[in-house]
This record gives structure tokens, C-alpha cells and sequence, in this order.
């Protein structure tokens, strides 16, 4: 799940909690922390963007501020000296490669195009991916279709073989070591996980 947050709340947020400006701010890296507070705003974000039919526009910005005071509080670090709050790609441009690698899962992985789209060299695309994202555009791009695996798993009865299939890959060992890379267990074992937690 990916929260975009907008410059103006970070910078309300920064002035509000540290009673300064942004310059000198900077966030340490959030990735992999056991953060029960962001992941119980993520999880309330998700439930009502997916969860009902008309999501309240106020209540996701409520939590969205929530969120962004949580993190100023909690993961506050030194800025580099003469420079402010630092970003990878733009949040415009980072959509338009999440939208675009979402609608080629079906394709070969192509960095040059998703290059493209965000108009610069490979090297230079790759770098501020990684940046934003913390995986690189590879990763992420197996990333989404492991999620895609999840869900067929978890909603169809389609076999594993045909699961791997559908998301593309010809080699079942090679999709079963990517599975349990990504969820920490085979996909056998993941089916059975959400089928015995349905049952409680």
C-alpha cells in the first residue's frame, strides 16, 4: 500500500510538532519497522478506500494528517546540511508507473519503458524508484504480481500450477521461491493459512 503526502501537510506538520520550518527536516527510512500506530492509519485508510461504496473524502484526509503528525513525531532525523526534505520521484510520476506496471503484469518486466514514462535514463529511473519506494523497479513490478497470486489464492480454487499461470510464470518452482520470498511462505501453505482463518 502506498500513501502519498503532499508537501504542504508535511510542511503544517513539521511547523506544528517541531515549531520549525521544513528545511533541516528530514525523515528517517520508515520501511520494515513495527510501527502499530501507522499500520493501524494504513489499515483504517485501506478498510474505507476498499470497504464501502462512498469513501468519506474527509474521513481519509483526517487520517491522513493523523499519519503524517505520527511520522514528524516518530521518525524525525538530521537533514544533510543546506538541504530540506528530499524525495525520489514525484508523486505524479510515481502513479503513472504504479498504474502502468499495474495494467503489463501480463508483459515481460521492461525497465526502458518504464523509464520512459517517466521521462529519464534508466540509470537515473532506477535510483529515484528505489528512493521512493525502497525495492527497485524490478522488485516492485514481482512484488505486484505476487499480490495478484494472494488474491487468486485466496478468492478462487484455481490449482497452484494454474495460479502461477495466471501470473505469468512458466516455471512453478521459480514462482513458488518467488512466493515465499514476498509472503514468507509457499503458496500451498498461504491457501491453507486464509482457508483455517476463515473457519475460525
Amino acid at each position: 500500500m502506498h500513501v502519498y503526502i503532499g508537501l504542504q501537510l508535511l510542511q503544517q506538520a513539521i511547523r506544528e510538532v517541531c515549531s520549525k520550518p521544513a528545511r533541516g527536516f528530514a525523515l528517517r527510512e520508515v520501511s520494515g519497522e513495527k510501527d502499530t500506530v501507522l499500520s493501524s492509519l494504513l489499515e483504517h485508510i485501506k478498510l474505507e478506500l476498499r470497504g464501502r461504496d462512498d469513501p468519506s473524502n474527509v474521513y481519509i484526509q483526517s487520517l491522513a494528517k493523523a499519519l503524517t503528525v505520527h511520522l514528524v513525531r516518530s521518525y524525525e532525523t538530521a537533514a544533510p546540511t543546506g538541504q530540506g526534505p528530499r524525495g525520489g520521484l514525484q508523486a505524479y510520476k510515481l502513479h503513472r508507473i504504479f498504474e502502468a506496471m499495474a495494467q503489463s503484469l501480463a508483459e515481460p518486466f521492461s525497465l526502458s519503458r518504464h523509464a520512459a514514462l517517466a521521462e529519464l535514463s534508466e540509470y537515473h529511473f532506477s535510483r529515484v524508484f528505489k528512493q521512493s519506494t525502497g525495492m527497485s523497479p524490478s522488485s516492485y513490478f514481482i512484488h505486484l504480481r505476487m499480490e495478484q497470486a494472494k488474491a487468486l489464492l485466496q478468492k478462487t480454487e484455481q490449482s497452484i500450477i494454474d495460479v502461477c499461470a495466471a501470473v505469468v510464470y512458466s516455471s512453478p518452482s521459480h514462482f513458488s521461491t518467488l512466493f515465499r520470498t514476498e509472503a514468507g511462505v509457499t503458496p500451498s501453505e498461504y491457501r491453507e493459512i486464509h482457508r483455517a482463518s476463515r473457519r475460525v
